[in-house]
């Protein structure tokens, strides 16, 4: 059964009454038709006589005629766009005007002015949007200004149809899962770059291994350069730097530089030894290019943006080293990391197809990843040796995901989820020299709810 549409007139000398519909010179009953639909969606609604005139010789220099709209909503639960378009005819003299205002909940939508001289058919578009009601309230209000001049032509506006046509419609819940995306894309940046980075901090190396400087590249699109220096008395200086073109995130990272560096502190030989560490690691110059999804009426609408900023992220390490032997290295320990992402806002397009454009707020997000590591280096010969390594962790998302303010929805908060992982992996090294030395590396990343991350690399080793 279809709502009626209930039409009344704003006047001063109006007196409502409930249940009735009052006018006093705009839309009152039996002056107007209205036609839906089938399927609800559209409505258009016929006026015998809706105008006001001013100027010339209508005895009055200003006028002004107010028709309030309520149209039933098909889907009131969501957030529902309506087209809306004005047809009528219009005439107007040299220092004439006639105007059309909209107001929806004490807020004006839409003003259109005319200034003379006119005489001919004018349609006029908009947009409407409703949120959480059953009806479409909107108040119509036509004016018309203009000198006195009894020989004069009066200033008129009249309104022949106004046509609504459903545009739109999401709900809160789509909208939110969009900014979950994007918050989960956030936090995938600085998770990728974990691996790299402490690739560069020399995390498949053996502790005993001493001073060395490397040249390395790997398939997850990263090459640069690691080192370590032993400076005395357990002390030891790793870092590296290297050029990575992301090819494994959730999200489109432009070509960014990494950047790691650490103190490690081990206590002096013997069987069983213990190491502290820490460290930062991040890249000044992030440019990405983010994405999500929502439902818009039964379609299923992608909308992306661009934003560029910072990562920065800061760790500390602490474990035990056993060593039964020359030739073999256990090595067991805990590691706390938080990331800072820092990232500018950015407008998605807003368009027919993107007409719940989100405007994405910019600011900074943070995570939390807490791991136990394990590694086991043997050495086969002079020559041979090999490390097997694993890790099991879970990242903890940070509150401020990602923040919008979404056209005909509001403000609105996305945030990623906490995710568990594991890591496997392995190398081989062969030195051919007394100085130098060739690895081979392969290691999985394996993520709650994300495919396997795959990478292999190598990288040339001189000891010094």
């Amino acid at each position: 059964m279809r709502l009626p549409i209930r039409l009344a007139l704003l006047a001063a000398a109006s007196v409502p009454l409930p249940g009735l519909a009052h006018a006093a010179n705009g839309c009152a009953d039996g002056t107007f038709s209205a036609t839906h639909s089938p399927d609800g969606n559209a409505t258009s609604i016929l006026f015998d006589d809706f105008s006001a005139m001013a100027g010339g010789a209508s005895g009055k220099r200003r006028a002004t005629t107010t028709c309030r709209l309520s149209v039933p909503v098909t889907q009131p639960g969501g957030h529902t766009v309506y087209a809306v378009d004005y047809r009528g005819f219009a005439t107007t003299e040299d220092g004439q005007t006639a105007s059309l205002r909209t107001v929806q909940d004490g807020k004006q939508i839409l003003q259109y002015e005319i200034k003379g001289p006119l005489q001919d058919d004018v349609a006029i578009s908009d947009r409407v949007g409703v949120s959480g009601s059953e009806t479409l309230d909107l108040a119509v209000i036509l004016g018309a200004a203009g000198p006195l001049d009894e020989n004069g032509f009066e200033s008129t506006l009249a309104i022949d149809s106004i046509d609504f046509a459903r545009i739109g419609y999401t709900t809160t819940a789509s909208v939110v899962a969009s900014l979950d995306q994007i918050a989960r894309q956030r936090q995938s940046i600085a998770l990728d770059l974990m691996d790299t980075a402490q690739n560069l901090l020399g995390q498949q190396s053996r502790f005993d291994e001493g001073s060395y400087v490397a040249a390395f590249a790997s398939s997850d699109a990263a090459a640069g350069f690691n080192g370590r220096w032993e400076a005395g008395s357990g002390v030891s200086v790793l870092g590296g730097a290297a050029v990575v073109h992301a090819n494994r995130t959730d999200v489109a990272l432009d070509t960014l530089g990494l950047f790691a560096g650490a103190v490690r502190y081990t206590s002096a030989p013997a069987t069983w030894r213990a190491f502290g560490e820490v460290g930062a690691w991040g890249s000044p110059d992030i440019s990405a290019s983010f994405s999500r999804s929502y439902q818009n009426l039964d379609s299923i609408v992608l909308a992306s943006g661009n934003a560029s900023g910072s990562l920065f992220s800061a760790y500390g390490r602490a474990g035990v080293i056993y060593a039964p032997d020359a030739a073999n290295e256990f090595a067991l320990s805990t590691r706390f990391t938080r990331a800072w992402l820092d990232l500018d806002g950015y407008d998605e397009d807003a368009s027919g197809k993107n007409l719940f454009a989100g405007h994405i707020k910019g600011g900074r997000s943070a995570s939390d990843t807490v791991s136990a590591e394990f590694a086991w280096s043997r050495r086969l010969d002079e020559k041979l040796d090999y490390t097997i390594l694993g890790a099991v962790g879970r990242t903890f998302a940070g509150k401020d995901g990602a923040k919008a303010s979404v056209d005909w929805v509001g403000d609105a908060r996305g945030k990623a989820d906490d995710q568990n992982f594991a890591t496997l992996g392995g190398r081989v090294g062969w030195k051919f020299d007394e100085r130098w030395q060739l690895d081979t590396a392969v290691s999985a990343t394996f993520r709650e709810n994300d495919k396997p991350d795959w990478n292999i690399g190598g990288q040339l080793k001189a000891s010094f």
